[in-house]
């Protein structure tokens, strides 16, 4: 592991572009109309360097804009990139800005749309090594491009998904208020996306869910990535609770070609396009370009693959591969005795006599996320959430303590949890938070996970297992790990029915898990 520091003057990627001289001032065509396949017209802009291009062609960037937003978006990126002699592209996508067609969600006609902007440049313009670059949208549609079209380079895919499954309906759980933000302002939405999104809230034909989301998902691809031998870099946020850093850190482990992975702290697409983390996140990406498109020996391919910001402090470490650290502590659950006290985890299995805890559904508890997007955005900028962790409502939660922790605990990576419950109903919803407690009770959030069991075999013991969202935290010394179980999220959609009951049994063959990586 490598820690650095990085100097004030990446306050943002621009700034790091921009104090470089440029080569010439490039010239900028503001309005591209291009004909597509099915004679739909996409919206473009272009920026041509205003110098000779090499014998090899242009380095040429293909920019694809976010959900909502348009062509305009990176005007300021574009700009700085042919300054330094890079042709460049920005377009919107079909069904946003003033490009025709609906919104198909990265569907066959948006990725073949993305290959005739391809043949368009190649047809009027000396073009070399090709990279596709996108925040959210953008991200996600370029990694399924560059898998389709082995004339892409190298990629940088910014608070992108690899599977959207995982980003709408984690654990089988619905994501109530991002998916409900995408559909309601994406005003040209095809309709077939509407309906998607109808049966998967009301929990029916979730196979056409899962149909849906595989074409369109860079997991179904990691062949097509290895073949084409595409340089992937990606860039995902801690608290982004719309796509989640798990399966991208999935997609980076099958990755066989060159490949980076940055983490950061802050909610979805806010470290981009607000330049946070330092403007660390567009820096690395233009150099991830300039290697792999203009063949600069600027040493990106031989440092560290992974870069990690910790959560609250903003402290970036670097580290050779994801995972980043194969050390761990397992946490065995061991029981309360009534609603009025705590849990406790211990690092010794339970082995005292049969016993149950139970906690109920049919009201949120303070061990929740915050308010909903705002302080996902302020964690991004060091401001954390915090909750009274005695005032969490024992009836409708509990809570399990670690020991304390005498020194600093490093927590990095993904979190497990190993839990047997008894569900009262047939539909039962899990929500699992990790708090950093201190002496007073006060506690930080340093990740959570939901969890819906469906048709579930009522009043028998069964075991869930489940990911926590994949994160970086430092606990002080002197605090305390608390997970935190209840059953809704403020995010999240909640069963129809929440008049129910969890009991978690405790039995020397049924041991309850956590278990945490760190340094």
């Amino acid at each position: 592991m490598n820690t650095f520091a990085l100097p004030a003057l990446l306050a943002g990627a621009l700034s790091l572009l921009t104090s470089l001289p440029s080569q010439a001032d490039p010239t900028f065509i503001a309005d591209l109309d291009i004909t597509s396949f099915d004679g739909t017209e996409i919206d473009a802009n272009l920026y041509i360097p205003d110098t000779q291009a090499p014998t090899s062609g242009y380095p040429t960037v293909l920019f694809t804009n976010s959900w909502v937003l348009d062509k305009n978006q990176y005007l300021a990126q574009a700009k700085a990139l042919a300054e330094h002699g890079y042709l460049v592209m920005s377009y919107s996508t079909r069904g946003f800005g003033a490009s025709g067609g609906t919104v198909d969600v990265t569907g066959a006609n948006t990725v073949a749309d993305a290959r005739v902007l391809i043949d368009w440049l190649e047809a009027n313009y000396p073009v070399g090594n090709l990279g596709l670059a996108g925040i959210s949208y953008g991200a996600g549609t370029s990694l399924v491009v560059a898998a389709a079209d082995p004339r892409v380079d190298a990629v940088a895919a910014l608070s992108g998904w690899s599977d959207i499954v995982e980003g709408l309906y984690p654990n089988e759980t619905v994501n109530l208020v991002w998916g409900t933000l995408l559909t309601l302002t994406a005003f040209n939405l095809d309709p077939y996306v509407d309906t998607i999104w109808s049966n998967l809230r009301s929990g029916t034909d979730i196979d056409s869910v899962y149909n849906f989301a595989a074409p369109r998902s860079a997991l179904s691809y990691v062949d097509a990535l290895n073949t084409n031998g595409t340089a992937v870099l990606m860039s995902n946020n801690f608290a982004d609770y719309l796509f989640k850093p798990n399966s991208m850190t999935q997609l980076y482990s099958l990755l066989d070609g060159p490949k980076k992975l940055m983490l950061n702290p802050g909610t979805h697409a806010i470290g981009e396009i607000l330049g946070g983390n330092e403007g660390h996140i567009w820096a690395t990406s233009f150099r991830w370009f300039d290697h792999y498109l203009k063949g600069e020996a600027n040493g990106i391919d031989s440092e560290p693959k992974v870069d990690m910001a910790v959560r609250i402090s903003n402290k970036q470490e670097q580290f050779d591969d994801f995972p980043v650290t194969d050390k761990s502590t397992r946490y065995y659950l061991h029981p309360r005795l009534s609603y009025f006290n705590n849990a406790s985890m211990e690092t010794d299995t339970y082995s005292g006599w049969g016993w149950n805890n139970e906690f109920h559904g049919g009201a949120d508890t303070k061990a929740g996320t915050g308010i909903p997007l705002l302080s996902d955005i302020l964690e991004g900028f060091g401001v954390p959430v915090y909750t009274d962790m005695k005032g969490i409502n024992g009836y409708y939660a509990i809570e399990y303590n670690s020991p304390l922790h005498w020194s600093s605990f490093r927590i990095r990576g993904t979190p497990t949890l190993d839990m047997w419950i008894v569900p009262s109903k047939p539909e039962v919803q899990l929500q699992v938070h990790l708090y950093d407690t201190d002496a007073l009770g006060w506690g930080r959030l340093i990740t959570h996970a939901p969890y819906t069991l469906r048709n579930a075999t009522v009043g028998q013991a069964q075991k869930v297992s489940l990911e926590l969202f994949t994160t970086s935290y430092d606990v002080p010394a002197g605090h305390v790990v608390t997970l935190a179980i209840d059953t809704e999220g403020s995010i999240y959609q909640k069963p129809a029915d929440t008049h129910y009951e969890i009991t978690v049994p405790y039995r020397r063959d049924r041991q309850s898990v956590l278990t945490i990586p760190h340094l």
